[in-house]
C-alpha cells in the first residue's frame, strides 16, 4: 500500500472540518474527497459544533486556524470536552501563528497534532492517515474491552487492577444463590429463542436487584445467579435482597428458590495456570459458597432458605420466618440450623 494511500476501513473515517473561511474549506474538502474520504462534515460556526459532534461522532477533527480568528481555538477545547476520543489536527500558517498555536496546544492539551501551512506536499495527508488508523484501532480495542468487561464480574476487574491477578483473597462474605425451578419442563414449553429471551430477562432482573443491594454477580449458573455481598451490613443486605427477589414479578414466569449463607470465602483466578494457555476465570469458592448453593436447592419457589446464623445477624423482621430445624446437608459433617423466609 502506498504511503499516501487512504487508511483501511475508510468508510468509517468520519471527518469533521472546522473552517470559517468558505473558500479554504471548499479546497480542503475537495482534496480530502479525492483521497477517498467520503464521510466529511464541514462546520463553519461554533454554535453548530455540539450538534455536529453528536451527529457525526468524528474520528478526526481538522481545524483550519486563521490568525485573525484566535477565539476559534475554543472550538478545540469544546471538541475535547464533548468528544474526548476524537483527534484534533490543526493546520496553521508559519510564523507567529504556528508558534502561538503550538504553545496554546501544549498548555491546554486540546490539539493532538499541529501541521504548518501551506499544504504543498503530502505530509498533512500522511499525518491524517496515521491519525485515522490509530483512532479507528483505538476505538475498536475499546469496544472489544467493553464487550469483555460485560463478561467479567466487577470483582474480577477489581482483582486484576489491585493484584494483577496473581494472588487469591480471603474475606468474609454473604453468598446468595438463585435457581429456577423446573427449568427443564419450561424449556419444552417455549421455542429455544423464546426460552432464552425469557431466561435472560429473568436473570437481568435478578442482577439488577442484587446490584441495588450492593451485591456483585460472580457468574450465571445456567438458570440462576451466584452473587457475593461483602463489607459492613453484608448479611442484612444479602437477606433483604433475597426476600425482594422472592417477591419479584419474575417469580410468576420462571419461579426460583434462593439460598443465603455467610462466612469466609476465597476469591481469585482459577483454571489453566500455564501462561501460554491463558484460560482462567475469576471465581469465589469455599464451604460458604457450597452451603449457600445447597440451601438454594432446598428452597421452594418464592422461598429463601438460610441459616439461623444469617437470620439472627441480619435482623430482618418485616417478613415471615419459619424455623425448619436442623438439616443434614451433603458435604457438611454436622447438621445446619436453617430458617425459611416466605415473602408471600
Amino acid at each position: 500500500m502506498p504511503s499516501n494511500a487512504p487508511p483501511p476501513n475508510i468508510d468509517r473515517a468520519r471527518i469533521l472540518l472546522l473552517d470559517q473561511d468558505e473558500y479554504s474549506a471548499g479546497v480542503l474538502f475537495d482534496d480530502l474527497t479525492e483521497r477517498g474520504y467520503q464521510n466529511i462534515k464541514r462546520v463553519a460556526t461554533s454554535d453548530l459544533l455540539a450538534a455536529s459532534l453528536r451527529e457525526l461522532d468524528p474520528v478526526v477533527a481538522i481545524f483550519n486556524f486563521h490568525f485573525q480568528q484566535q477565539s476559534s481555538l475554543d472550538d478545540c477545547k469544546a471538541i475535547k470536552s464533548l468528544a474526548p476520543d476524537t483527534a484534533v489536527l490543526a493546520i496553521v500558517s508559519a510564523g507567529p501563528a504556528i508558534k502561538m498555536v503550538r504553545n496554546w496546544a501544549k498548555e491546554t492539551q486540546a490539539i493532538d497534532v499541529v501541521i504548518e501551512k501551506p499544504l504543498s506536499d503530502e505530509s498533512f495527508f500522511l499525518v491524517l492517515r496515521d491519525l485515522v488508523k490509530s483512532r479507528l484501532a483505538s476505538r475498536e480495542l475499546h469496544a472489544r474491552a467493553k464487550g469483555m468487561e460485560s463478561l467479567l464480574p466487577s470483582g474480577a476487574i477489581s482483582a486484576l487492577e489491585r493484584r494483577r491477578g496473581e494472588d487469591a483473597e480471603m474475606f468474609q462474605a454473604a453468598v446468595l444463590f438463585t435457581d429456577i425451578r423446573r427449568s427443564t419442563q419450561a424449556i419444552t414449553q417455549f421455542s429455544p429463542q423464546d426460552f432464552f429471551t425469557i431466561l435472560n430477562r429473568a436473570l437481568s432482573a435478578q442482577s439488577a436487584h442484587i446490584t441495588s443491594f450492593e451485591g456483585v454477580v460472580i457468574k450465571y449458573t445456567g438458570d440462576g445467579v451466584f452473587a457475593v455481598f461483602r463489607g459492613m451490613g453484608r448479611t442484612y443486605l444479602a437477606l433483604r435482597c433475597a426476600i425482594e427477589l422472592a417477591k419479584s414479578e419474575s417469580q410468576q414466569i420462571l419461579p426460583f428458590g434462593i439460598g443465603v449463607a455467610e462466612g469466609l470465602v476465597l476469591a481469585g483466578l482459577i483454571g489453566d495456570s500455564n501462561k501460554a494457555g491463558l484460560r482462567r476465570q475469576y471465581d469465589v469458592i469455599g464451604a460458604t459458597v457450597n452451603l449457600s448453593a445447597r440451601l438454594c436447592s432446598l428452597a421452594e419457589p418464592g422461598e429463601v432458605m438460610t441459616t439461623k446464623q444469617v437470620h439472627r445477624a441480619a435482623r430482618v423482621s418485616a417478613f415471615r420466618a419459619r424455623d425448619v430445624g436442623t438439616i443434614d446437608i451433603r458435604g457438611f459433617e454436622h447438621g445446619v440450623e436453617c430458617v425459611a423466609h416466605d415473602a408471600q
